[in-house]
């Protein structure tokens, strides 16, 4: 029979020594971050729309994510995007943000070509995942963030383990706003941004329910 290792017997020694409050603090951590990357994997791999297709970002998107991303404009209404952006940010995006468990990015590609990103992040403590996106300049004004942003979200409703979405956008910013208005989602708060470039600026917070249809 297997002699138990330290690391075997260790977490449930440490669980023992837990008063119940904090047994049960842990417990709802946990069960967060299995809801969490059961929602991260329950994804498909590749979405396709009528003009798009939504995969993981690779190497060779690169050059296209380094020339689009190094834009001030798209910078100042973002809350974690680098600026000046370089080669060795597209590189870190793909290589280590792209595979983080509490992250699901999608490159948004047009005719095999990177334009933008959308994705899930999933924060701590259970609150619901957050859209998030971006938009390369020469493709604003054409629909394509908006087909994009519905793609996805079609996609994570469609494995049932998105009760709730929720997003957010600077109160200046009526083009995601529309996005987000367009895709369903409504206003539950205005607030102010604590995080990022936003950070002191005034920010709309919106959610988005699973539709009872599907």
């Amino acid at each position: 029979m297997k002699k138990p290792e330290d690391d075997d017997i260790l977490p449930r020694r440490r669980t023992s020594l837990m008063g119940p409050a904090a047994q049960a603090k842990a417990l709802a951590e946990a069960t967060a971050k299995l809801t969490a990357r059961r929602q991260r994997d329950a994804l498909p791999h590749r979405i396709e729309t009528l003009r798009l297709v939504l995969r993981a970002p690779i190497r060779g998107d690169v050059p296209d994510l380094v020339k689009l991303a190094d834009n001030r404009a798209i910078y100042e209404v973002l809350a974690r995007l680098p600026h000046p952006y370089t080669r060795a940010d597209g590189i870190a995006f793909v290589e280590i943000f792209a595979q983080r468990p509490d992250e699901r990015p999608y490159a948004i590609t047009l005719g095999d070509r990177f334009i933008g990103v959308v994705g899930f992040t999933y924060p701590e403590g259970g609150e619901p995942p957050e859209l998030g996106y971006w938009l390369g300049e020469p493709h604003w004004g054409q629909g394509i963030m908006s087909e994009a942003v519905k793609g996805l979200l079609h996609a994570a409703f469609a494995t049932h383990l998105y009760p709730r979405i929720k997003s957010r956008a600077l109160s200046s910013n009526a083009g995601s706003l529309n996005v987000l208005r367009k895709a369903g989602f409504v206003v539950v708060q205005e607030g102010t941004e604590t995080i990022g470039t936003g950070a002191g600026k005034p920010t709309t917070y919106l959610t988005l329910e699973q539709p009872k249809w599907m």
